[in-house]
């Protein structure tokens, strides 16, 4: 049985009825969200369990890298363990946040309640954003406390400064523009869509992730240099072996957060409007 946590989705709702500010509206989603993620601790566990076993095998490849000499410490300004960790783990929160939207718009979809979001008074494209707002969070705050402790244990913090934070935010901004694309796309599509699957591969293979963009051919380091994850990357790594200038990559992460939120609201509108043209908002 489909564990629904319908309390929020009502309060929602009558709070759109009456006028109510959009802060106790997004409470009442976070906190559903919450208890949702909360009530699966088998799935939590085990979403858990898989990030420390990647964890495990980087630092045994660290080692094996290390074993065979010090030219990437002294190349790139930190251990090979370092390096991919941060790159894991910064990956892993904008995965999530990137699929949090169509996650939200499925869930609704299989509970039997979009139609009954959707066609309240408020703004459609508003209560998309906010039923995966909490999902969004959560996957920012893991990823946070993941990464701060992985600094903690692994020995390589990671200084704070307004550069670090001004290109987490534009990231979590470019990713969640698109995260409402890949939402539009599924309220059409119903199963499947292609923007958050090719971004994430993409993003894994030639963003930086586990290995240096500098060693991939010169075809793709083109694609590695149009990527987010590619330029948000270098300024978290600059931050955590103190050097790097982050000026570029912020420009190129405003200008991607500008454009991916401009094209995801409207594939969003889109998605909405196609699916009630064809009657097929509630289908799944």
């Amino acid at each position: 049985m489909v564990r629904t946590h319908g309390g929020p989705l009502r309060r929602l709702t009558d709070a759109a009825r009456e006028g109510t500010a959009v802060p106790g509206a997004l409470a009442a989603f976070v906190g559903r969200a919450v208890a949702t993620r909360l009530s699966y601790r088998t799935q939590l566990s085990l979403g858990l369990a898989s990030t420390v076993l990647s964890a495990v095998v980087l630092v045994f490849v660290g080692r094996v890298v290390a074993v065979a000499g010090g030219g990437f410490e002294a190349r790139y300004g930190m251990t090979y363990t370092e390096f991919a960790v941060l790159g894991v783990v910064v990956h892993g929160a904008a995965s999530s946040g990137l699929g949090a939207f169509r996650a939200a718009v499925r869930r609704e979809q299989l509970q039997g309640t979009i139609e009954h979001l959707l066609l309240s008074r408020g703004p459609a494209s508003a209560l998309v954003v906010l039923s995966g707002a909490g999902d969004v969070l959560s996957a920012c705050a893991g990823g946070a406390a993941l990464l701060a402790l992985c600094s903690r244990v692994g020995g390589f913090p990671v200084q704070v400064s307004w550069p670090l934070v001004g290109a987490v935010c534009l990231y979590a901004a470019t990713m969640c523009g698109l995260g409402l694309a890949s939402a539009g796309v599924v309220l059409v599509t119903k199963e499947g869509e292609p923007v958050s699957w090719l971004l994430a591969t993409l993003s894994a293979l030639a963003g930086g992730v586990y290995f240096p963009p500098d060693l991939l051919p010169e075809c793709v380091r083109a694609v590695s240099r149009a990527l987010p994850t590619t330029h948000v990357l270098a300024v978290v790594r600059g931050a955590a072996s103190g050097g790097g200038d982050a000026r570029a990559s912020l420009l190129f992460l405003s200008a991607a957060a500008v454009v991916a939120c401009g094209a995801g609201a409207a594939t969003l509108r889109w998605g909405l409007a196609r699916a009630r043209g064809a009657g097929t908002l509630g289908e799944y």
